[in-house]
This record gives structure tokens, C-alpha cells and sequence, in this order.
């Protein structure tokens, strides 16, 4: 944010600083140098004096742009607003224009996945409705121990706080999480305004005030957001005296943009079924406690009335109380991996005696910043003492300010704009680190300067890359598709990137991006003008760029369950979503399996078929399970046949055992709730994993 201050103020802007807080931190008292500070209001607390905002200084100094730091901060007893985005908001209205900051934490709709990942409570929040209400979000990335390291150097606490913070918030497994749900909520954010949503459905969320209900609520907020629909919280009371938590529960569905209402009725089923039918609720979401033993299984729950009750709507059982289930047996047979086209790299990079790794900054357009990102952090390093060598680059403007505080091959004589690999003089050098610019391009002999990384990492160099996301397979077949023509250069396949030890996007606003383009002479007139009617198109930026968040949302999401897989973190944590359609043997199911492929698309989810069938299938239960299998490969899905005699219990292990978030099943297709039915069973074995029964004539 302050960077961006500076440049605003070097090109004529009116930038001060509203508020921002430094917390002591060096760097970030040295880039107020050169900016307004406006003076704070000071508020008498409780024999202490609280420093805030001063609003209507503000207002009075109307700047052209205002930096307010902390947008989900609570303001000092006696201020004018309780928040501070409420502040933020009173300055938009006086024609201030705002840049903030805010953490993913503290977003309303995320709020319970953060909780139940860095099992801390979040105790500031801001409703969905003013990140929504944003005109530019930028997502500022960072891979878990590049931060785990800025920390250790004293970067954001005191030395005397660092160990208690990276053992506790700051843990790996909290980051990664974190910053996986924050690559996809904006993503999301962008997706939800580029998208055509065939229709809205709206969602009924059916609620208890108690413990479970606020996690209910947010997930049916979630959901109302991607289908594009309503979301109503309903909460079903007998008496005439409202539950004490009720308002609670209306104020947390006010931040989530839902409605809230209290209904009457001693029948809890009936009077949701009624809500649901009068809102035409295309989705019901209801939470499962644990139920009773002996005779109470042999009577139908308030959830399977529901779920028999509206067979027009789809209903997502959370089964938020239950008991653990078992690993998968080892009978079940190994997991088949894909094949690994690059498994050299990562044996190259864990065999090392010196650790070496592979850190690569993503731009999804020329002019992102990738190499400056890149550079950044090849001169923090160098400023700590280590030993930095720029192997490779491409740079505008002055080459040797852009490539001030680092070395280069054959000294500063007659340094250019440009200089290719020469990997024998990188390992001549051997520095602890080497800067290569663009992996797709050719070396000085002409090949890819993807092969030198097994070398230089096997040689106990560090590796710090860039790549530009039209360089990859997939991104480049996508846009060569929406353009009608094929995009020229080297490629790389998208397997490859699972292989690097850390990758970051470097995100900018695609009219930011525009902007630098033409202000810095990226390209020249002639290839700009060409360009904007090619790639650089604001509907083409706008889907590269969210291309490159869920890229590197899906790297993460690869560590996050590789981590998870090897026992060193707990389960079950929401971060992606992974389904599972649970499919019978029976014929007629395609459109089902499209369906199951189609929803996984929307929320960005895995996506798996699953089928449990005793030993010894019929030539014709063999052949549709042949058909459905490659069906669901070609829809980018996994096929998975399960033996066993006890559905539930089979389906139960595997959903574990796999970390499924969501499991569909079709609907009923008994007219009468029976004890042993799948569905039921699978209520009472799963704790956290939404079971999504489709309508009945999906």
C-alpha cells in the first residue's frame, strides 16, 4: 500500500496517509518517508489514552486518495463509528478515493475456516458486503516460510516474540491454509463478476442458535455466493419467548448479507419444510447432532423428514457431531499416482547436502512484475550476507538501477537490458543463489533453461525463477482458444509445476497492468496497439489473472494434502473442496456425473465418482462401470470402485481417509424412510463433511 502511495505521489496524485499503523517494523516507518501523515484523535479510555483515525481531519484535508490501514480494526470507544470500514465508507461518500489493507481472517464469510485451522478466535471481522463493494482487490502473496523467514529476521515482531509467534499463529500449516483461502476469494471475487450464472438459486439455512449454528450459517452464506442466489437463515422456536443468542445470530446474518427470521411451531421438520417451500429454496443446508442409540435409529430423524419432505431441493446435511471412522484399511490397494514427469527435479532438490531450492514468481502478463518481485528478493538476501548471482534476465529501463545490489556475470562492464543463461558460467561462480528471469526461454546454446534448474539445484544453488503463465500448456491452449490463433513460444507442461518448492503469483489489477504498460514503454507503440486487441484485452487479463490465482491455489492445495497425507497435520480442514459423487450401478447416471463435474468446476473443486459394489459384477454391470469411468476421466474426474458388503461403512473410510469435504448422493429412491438406509448411516459416520442429496429427478 505505501509503495503504491509513492509512485500515486511521483505521478501528480494527492495521497496522504489517514492511518496506518507500523508496529515498529523498520521497513514499513521508512516508506512513510516522503508521504502526509495526518494527525490521529486521541480518545480518553479507562485512564489510558487511544489513538485512532481522525475522520473529519480527513474529510476537511480532502485529498484526491486516502491510506487507511486495518480495515476490520474497532475503532476507540467514543468515535464516531464503531469500524473502521463504516469510516471508509463516510470517505468514499465525500468523493475520498481508498486504498486499505485487510487480512483474510478477517472476512465475515471466512471467519469459521480460519478459526478451525489456526484454532484461534477471530474477533474482528467485515461484512462480505464491503470487500464486494471494493472496485480493485490485489491479492499480496507470499509462500508460508519466505514469511516464516522475514519473521525469524525480525521483520514483523520483536526478536523476543518471534519463537512464541512461528510456533503458534505463524505455523505452516495455518499459513498455508490461510493463504490458500485467500487466493480463491479473490479468484471467487473475480470469477463472480466475469461469469454468466444461468440462474440464482437461493439457499434456506435452518439453524438451532446453538453452537454448530454459526458455521451452518456461513457455509449456506458460501454457497448462496457461488450459485448466485439469496441466502435465509430460519430458526424454529415453540415458544413465544425469543432464545437470548437469537440476536446474536440476526447480527452475524446481517454481516453475512443473509436474511434472518424466527419461526413458531413445535414440529421442527414441518416448519422447515414449510420455509423452504414458501422462499422456493433451491438449497437447504441443516446441521446433524448426534443422535440416539437402540429404538431412536429405528424412527426417521428431523433430517430425514427433510430430506423426504423436499424432493424438489437440494439438501446439505452437515453432520457437525459424530463418531471417528477408521483409516482405509491397506486392502483397500494403493493410491495410483500419476506419472511424474519431473521427478528428477524433486530428487535433485531433496538429496542436496546443501539446501537447495526451487522459489518461482508467476506473472500472468507482461509487465506484472514477476522480475522485479524476483530481484526484490535476490537483494533482501544479498543484503543479509548471501552470496547472490543474476544468471538470467530481462529488464526495462535502466539496467543498472534495476539490477542495483546484485551480481552479475562478468562484472558491470558493458552490462545490457538483456542477458541469456550460461549455465557453466553460473557454476563457475557458484554462488549460494542464482536469479534466472523467464524458465521458458532458451539458454545461450539454445536450450531450455528449464534443464539447467536439476543442475543448479543438484550443485547446492537456490533458485529463484520467473515464469509467465501464457508459458504454460494449459493457460496458453486457453487463451489461443479465445483468440483464434496460436500463441508462439516455448511451453511448458502444467505437471512441471508441482514440482517447485515454493511458487508465487504476483497479482495486479489488470488496469494497473495497463497503465504501467503504457507509462514504463514495456512495449513499444506499434506492439502495444497490436497487443490490445490480442492479450492484452482487459476480458483476456481478467481471465488470466484469475487463472494464475487458482494456479497457485491448487500448488498450495497440492502441499497442504501431501502434508496431510503423511499424518503431520489433523483433519478434516475446508480449504478446498473435494467431492465425491456416490454412484450406483445402474444405467441412465450420465447426466448425473456431468452435473457432479459441472458443480466441482464452479466451486473449483476435485472432483470423484464413487462406486461400492460386492465382489463379482454381472458383464453388464462391468460394462457401464467402464463407460462412467471414462466419462469422469474425460470430465477431469477420478473413478473409484469400492468392494465391499457394507456400502456406508465403505463409502465412510474412503471420505476420511481421502479428506472429501462434500459427498453427493442421489436422492432416495424408496417411498419410506427405512433404519439401514445409505444415507442415513452415512449422517451418523461423518462429522464435518457436507452430504449433499441432489433432487429427485437428478
Amino acid at each position: 500500500m505505501l509503495r503504491e502511495a509513492h509512485e500515486l505521489l511521483s505521478h501528480g496524485h494527492d495521497v496522504v496517509v489517514a492511518y496506518v499503523e507500523t508496529y515498529g517494523r523498520p521497513r514499513t516507518i521508512e516508506l512513510l518517508r516522503g508521504l502526509e501523515v495526518l494527525s490521529r484523535k486521541e480518545v480518553a479510555y479507562r485512564g489510558t489514552t487511544l489513538e485512532d483515525m481522525d475522520l473529519d481531519a480527513v474529510v476537511a484535508r480532502r485529498p484526491e486518495i486516502a491510506l487507511v490501514d486495518e480495515l476490520a480494526h474497532t475503532n476507540a470507544p467514543g468515535m464516531s463509528n464503531q469500524k473502521r470500514w463504516q469510516d471508509v465508507e463516510q470517505l468514499r461518500d465525500a468523493g475520498i478515493d481508498v486504498i486499505s489493507t485487510l487480512n483474510v481472517q478477517h472476512v465475515e464469510s471466512v471467519k469459521d475456516l480460519v478459526e478451525k485451522v489456526a484454532e484461534v478466535p477471530v474477533r474482528e471481522t467485515i461484512p462480505d458486503r464491503v470487500l464486494d463493494g471494493a472496485d480493485v482487490i490485489q491479492f499480496i502473496d507470499i509462500a508460508p516460510e519466505a514469511l516464516r523467514k522475514r519473521m525469524r529476521h525480525g521483520n514483523v515482531y520483536r526478536r523476543d516474540r518471534v519463537d512464541t509467534a512461528l510456533a503458534n499463529f505463524f505455523r505452516p500449516r495455518n499459513l498455508a491454509a490461510m493463504r490458500q483461502i485467500g487466493l480463491r476469494l479473490v479468484a471467487d471475487s473475480m470469477a463472480g463478476s466475469s461469469h454468466v450464472v444461468s440462474s440464482p438459486e437461493d439457499v434456506l439455512v435452518a439453524i438451532s442458535c446453538g453452537h454448530s449454528s454459526e458455521e451452518l450459517m456461513r457455509r449456506g452464506a458460501r454457497l448462496a455466493r457461488r450459485r448466485g442466489g439469496s441466502c435465509t437463515v430460519v430458526t424454529i422456536q415453540s415458544g413465544p419467548e425469543h432464545l437470548p443468542e437469537t440476536e446474536r445470530f440476526r447480527e452475524v446474518a446481517a454481516q453475512l448479507g443473509a436474511s434472518f427470521a424466527v419461526l413458531g411451531g413445535r414440529d421442527v421438520a414441518d416448519a422447515i419444510i414449510q420455509a423452504a417451500r414458501d422462499v422456493g429454496a433451491d438449497h437447504v443446508v441443516i446441521g446433524e447432532c448426534a443422535g440416539g442409540g437402540g429404538r431412536a435409529r429405528l424412527r426417521p430423524t428431523i433430517v430425514d423428514r427433510i430430506i423426504d419432505g423436499l424432493p424438489d431441493s437440494e439438501v446439505h446435511v452437515i453432520s457437525l457431531v459424530g463418531r471417528p471412522v477408521d483409516p482405509p484399511a491397506a486392502a483397500d490397494g494403493p493410491a495410483r499416482e500419476r506419472p511424474d514427469p519431473m521427478a528428477l527435479l524433486q530428487q535433485v532438490s531433496a538429496d542436496t547436502r546443501r539446501r537447495a531450492m526451487l522459489r518461482v514468481y508467476l506473472g500472468y502478463a507482461r509487465g506484472c512484475g514477476a522480475t522485479t518481485a524476483m530481484l526484490d528478493e535476490g537483494r533482501r538476501r544479498a543484503g543479509r550476507g548471501t552470496d547472490v548471482l543474476v544468471g538470467a534476465y530481462r529488464v526495462h529501463g535502466e539496467p543498472e538501477q534495476a539490477l542495483s545490489g546484485l551480481d552479475v556475470p562478468a562484472g558491470w562492464r558493458g552490462v545490457r537490458s538483456e542477458r541469456p543463461l550460461d549455465v557453466e558460467a553460473v557454476l563457475a561462480r557458484n554462488p549460494q543463489v542464482v536469479c534466472l528471469d523467464d524458465l521458458a526461454e532458451l539458454d545461450s546454446k539454445g536450450r531450455p533453461r528449464l534443464e539447467a534448474v536439476p543442475i543448479l539445484l543438484r550443485a547446492g544453488i537456490t533458485v529463484l525463477a520467473t515464469l509467465h503463465l501464457l508459458s504454460v500448456q494449459s493457460a496458453a491452449a486457453a487463451v489461443s482458444s479465445l483468440l483464434g490463433r496460436t500463441m508462439v513460444g516455448p511451453l511448458i507442461p502444467d505437471e512441471l509445476l508441482g514440482m517447485f518448492d515454493e511458487l508465487e503469483v504476483v497479482d495486479v489489477p489488470p488496469a494497473e497492468l495497463l497503465q504501467r504498460i503504457a507509462e514504463d514503454g514495456i512495449l513499444s507503440p506499434a506492439e502495444r496497439a497490436v497487443a490490445m486487441q490480442q492479450e492484452l484485452r482487459p476480458s483476456v487479463l481478467a481471465m488470466l489473472r484469475e487463472t494464475a490465482l487458482r494456479i497457485v491455489a491448487d500448488h498450495v492445495d497440492r502441499q497442504f494434502v501431501a502434508e496431510l497425507r503423511e499424518g503431520q497435520w489433523s483433519w478434516p480442514y475446508e480449504v478446498r473442496a473435494r467431492i465425491a459423487l456416490c454412484l450406483p450401478v445402474l444405467p441412465g447416471l450420465e447426466q448425473r456425473i456431468r452435473g457432479a463435474a459441472r458443480y466441482a468446476r464452479e466451486q473449483d473443486a476435485t472432483f470423484a465418482v464413487v462406486s461400492v459394489r460386492r465382489p463379482g459384477l454381472s458383464e453388464d454391470e462391468k460394462a457401464l462401470l467402464g463407460a462412467y469411468t471414462t466419462l469422469t476421466h474425460q470430465l477431469g474426474g477420478e473413478f473409484l470402485r469400492l468392494e465391499s458388503g457394507q456400502v456406508a461403512d465403505a463409502l465412510a473410510r474412503y471420505i476420511q481417509g481421502s479428506q472429501t469435504t462434500e459427498v453427493i448422493l442421489g436422492h432416495r429412491r424408496r417411498s419410506s424412510w427405512q433404519p439401514w438406509d445409505t444415507t442415513s448411516q452415512l449422517i451418523r459416520l461423518l462429522e464435518g463433511v457436507d452430504i449433499h442429496i441432489l433432487r429427485r429427478q437428478s
